[in-house]
């Protein structure tokens, strides 16, 4: 393998603008490249380029890096109805959810409009539970249909309950409140959500709720038959063929919004889940909800009422509207907050906050969910650069930085993370991670109880519990 072919491969990244020359010439200058397979690898390993990209560099593809000015860095999930991406806008750095339409939709006018109009209703919402939709456009190269929305750090309500199975009483009451509240927001504007699900409920990595894709569940279903039917819509659809209510009727997103709260607290779903269409339509399905029990559940009376008057299947039984929700949720807070003896409340405010500065999206994901697994407030970015500003906004009590993945900028970027920790007179602890490579920088960190130097190989496990013995999680 020639050099030449290295030296078109990095024209190649600079042309496409997924890597700026100095990122390229870091890794140029820095590692002795052996071939284009190499020069990728470090590529990602220093968070210069992402696995998605590698991988389309790798196909030869030659577009579908940029929608607009957006630059895609790997997909977040995908559906019936779209993809979203993690994105950036190269310019500022700055991060940003990407919602692309799917080709079998974009060729049809009518669902292009609604999609359009959907995008823009949303972009209307501003409210602190509701994740914000900021752009509507249309690639000019792919003529890919796409949203722009706010990325939250952190995961679905699915994926957290993969790892912790259920939540307890008091956490997920809390978590409803926020969910509540935006729907409470929506539909003073004459909104309602349309797809109340786990995967629509987004948790960031300071535990805030925000619903997502409000006001988009009815475009897929808009101009078919049954045929045409996607998931966001079925279960919908089939609520209010059992209650005879009309689309649109908030009641049945307190419905759906009830299943979340029974799923949270019990860890199954109330709903038999199947891919069938026609069984997910039957009114049997909604009449054979096993009711929560105690033996179960330890919460008092409260939860348990709440919770069967959300899911009634008489509408009229239901909560008339997120108002009257939101007084009978936080009447069951109160009552929740006081069966919890004074010495086991803790606020969230002294949990253990912990910064990851982690370049690779998928080892900062396992780490992510680890040390909140633990019980650690986590917030994490993927880039050095973005590190300051938001330790400035919500001090860490522990910085956890992967040298190994980004190079010098990482060793720079916790310099200044601890230079910050100093001005502000507050104590903070740091974690390193350093390649076999590297081994030899351990020396450019002090050494006292409050840093720790770890050189790959080390398993999670193991970095966990250094984690551990050096700041103790307090678990809310």
């Amino acid at each position: 393998m020639s050099n030449r072919e290295v030296e078109a491969l990095a024209r190649q990244i600079a042309g496409l603008r997924l890597a700026t020359p100095e990122q390229i010439d870091d890794v140029r200058s820095g590692e002795a490249l052996a071939d284009t397979e190499e020069f990728l690898r470090v590529m990602e390993r220093k968070g210069y380029l992402t696995p998605f990209q590698t991988a389309k560099l790798r196909r030869g593809e030659k577009d579908g890096y940029f929608l607009g000015k957006y630059r895609l860095l790997y997909r977040i999930s995908t559906g019936s109805f779209g993809r979203v991406f993690r994105a950036d806008d190269p310019s500022t750095g700055k991060v940003y959810a990407v919602k692309v339409l799917r080709n079998r939709w974009s060729n049809n006018p009518r669902t292009i409009e609604l999609f359009e109009r959907e995008a823009r209703v949303g972009m209307s919402l501003k409210h602190p539970n509701i994740v914000s939709i900021l752009e509507v456009d249309r690639d000019a190269a792919s003529r890919q249909h796409y949203i722009v929305m706010e990325f939250v750090e952190g995961g679905t309500l699915k994926e957290i309950l993969a790892i912790r199975k259920k939540l307890r009483d008091a956490e997920a009451l809390r978590l409803l409140d926020d969910a509540a509240s935006g729907l409470e927001y929506a539909f003073l504007q004459g909104v309602t959500h349309r797809d109340i699900k786990l995967t629509n409920i987004l948790v960031s990595s300071s535990r805030q709720a925000k619903l997502v894709d409000f006001g988009l569940a009815g475009v897929c279903a808009a101009d078919g038959g049954e045929g045409e039917l996607v998931d966001r819509s079925v279960d919908y659809a089939g609520l209010e063929q059992a209650t005879g209510v009309p689309p649109g009727d908030v009641r049945s997103d307190i419905y759906f919004l009830g299943c979340v709260l029974y799923e949270m607290l019990s860890g199954r779903s109330p709903l038999i889940q199947t891919k069938d269409k026609r069984e997910r339509m039957k009114r049997e399905r909604f009449e054979n909800v096993l009711p929560l029990s105690p033996d179960e559940i330890v919460a008092p009376r409260s939860v348990f009422d709440l919770v069967e008057r959300m899911m009634s299947l008489d509408p009229k039984r239901r909560f008339q509207n997120p108002s009257q929700l939101l007084d009978a949720l936080r009447e069951a807070r109160a009552e929740v907050s006081m069966e919890i003896p004074i010495d086991q409340i803790v606020k969230e405010e002294d949990a253990a906050r912990l910064l990851l500065v982690q370049s690779n999206e998928r080892l900062k994901k396992a780490m992510e969910d680890k040390f909140k697994e633990k019980g650690y407030v986590v917030e994490s970015v993927t880039r050095a650069g973005g590190a300051l500003e938001i330790f400035q906004q919500r001090p860490a009590d522990v910085i956890v930085v992967d040298v190994g993945a980004l190079g010098m900028p990482g060793v720079h970027c916790l310099q200044q993370l601890l230079k910050e920790a100093r001005k502000m007179r507050r104590q903070c602890s740091a974690l390193v991670l350093l390649s076999e490579k590297q081994e030899s920088w351990a020396g450019k960190f002090p050494t006292s109880s409050s840093m720790a130097v770890l050189v790959r190989p080390v398993t999670l496990g193991v970095l966990t519990q250094k984690l551990l013995d050096m700041v103790p999680p307090i678990k809310l």
